[in-house]
């Protein structure tokens, strides 16, 4: 039977890309928002999701990390998408004569200097890069862009007003695939955990090397503040190398003292970075 991929956007969108390379075989679905990617698999509408995790030059999309805090899905995947981000306007339409650019506020941020020497020009936030470029097609206003891909450009008969605005051309976003299975997609390499601390002097130090003590290489850890909490924080962290499940359960035991949570995302295999 034919995969179900969900991910969040529309035809055109880097995710729908990032989608279909994964999963050349199956059927990527399109959702408006990230949480109803998620919930179709969920819901058993779709056997997996993609979801961006990560930018190289904007940092960490905490939507995903928010919607695995709070459904019962496993990490099985990741796969890494070079984005190259252009300006779409409607044709005819000039650089000169714009007054609004839509998109999403990860391509915004991604685009800062080019979009810093418009004069006049309001960014507006948007649930989706590919989404965007629809709404100028349908618009039909001279005067609004959108920041999306090439394909989007293709998909609603934009025209590309500047190409390849994005600030670093080693721009590349990282996305999780997330199933409710916790088998991984392939010879686990890499690990992703998360976890919240006691409230005590040196708690993050003692995590750090329980897992270190334990033989396992961070690659990644990012912390982020709890919505609830005044100046508390939460752990996001990726281990690299041979992944036992025994011995990563040995690891996570020796931390646990230290945390009020720790949990395991998924155990998944290392995607390749992009040329």
């Amino acid at each position: 039977m034919r995969q179900i991929i969900a991910y969040p956007g529309t035809s055109g969108s880097f995710s729908a890309a990032a989608a279909q390379e994964a999963f050349p075989e199956g059927e990527c679905v399109g959702y408006a928002t990230f949480p109803e990617a998620a919930q179709a698999v969920v819901d058993r509408r779709a056997d997996y999701a993609l979801l961006p995790v990560e930018n190289s030059f904007a940092g960490a999309v905490l939507t995903t990390y928010s919607i695995l805090e709070r459904l019962p899905l496993h990490i099985v995947g990741e796969t890494m998408k070079a984005v190259r981000h252009q300006l779409l306007g409607l044709p005819g339409a000039t650089v000169e004569g714009l007054r609004q650019i839509a998109s999403h506020p990860q391509a915004i941020a991604q685009c800062d200097e080019f979009l810093s020497t418009l004069k006049g020009v309001q960014l507006i936030p948007s649930a989706n890069t590919a989404i965007s470029a629809r709404d100028v097609a349908l618009r039909g206003d001279p005067s609004f862009a959108a920041i999306a891909s090439e394909e989007a450009a293709a998909a609603f008969g934009l025209t590309i007003l500047r190409r390849n605005i994005q600030t670093s051309n080693h721009n590349t976003t990282r996305f999780f695939v997330l199933s409710l299975d916790e088998t991984p997609l392939g010879a686990p390499g890499k690990a992703t955990v998360v976890f919240t601390l006691n409230n005590e002097v040196g708690a993050l130090v003692r995590v750090l090397a329980s897992f270190a003590e334990s033989g396992l290489n961070m690659s990644r850890i990012e912390s982020r503040p709890l919505p609830d909490t005044t100046f508390a924080y939460f752990f996001s962290a990726d281990f690299e190398g041979p992944m036992d499940p025994a011995h990563l359960t040995c690891a996570m035991e020796a931390a646990a003292p230290f945390t009020r949570e720790l949990r395991l995302l998924g155990i998944y295999p290392k995607a390749l970075r992009p040329e």
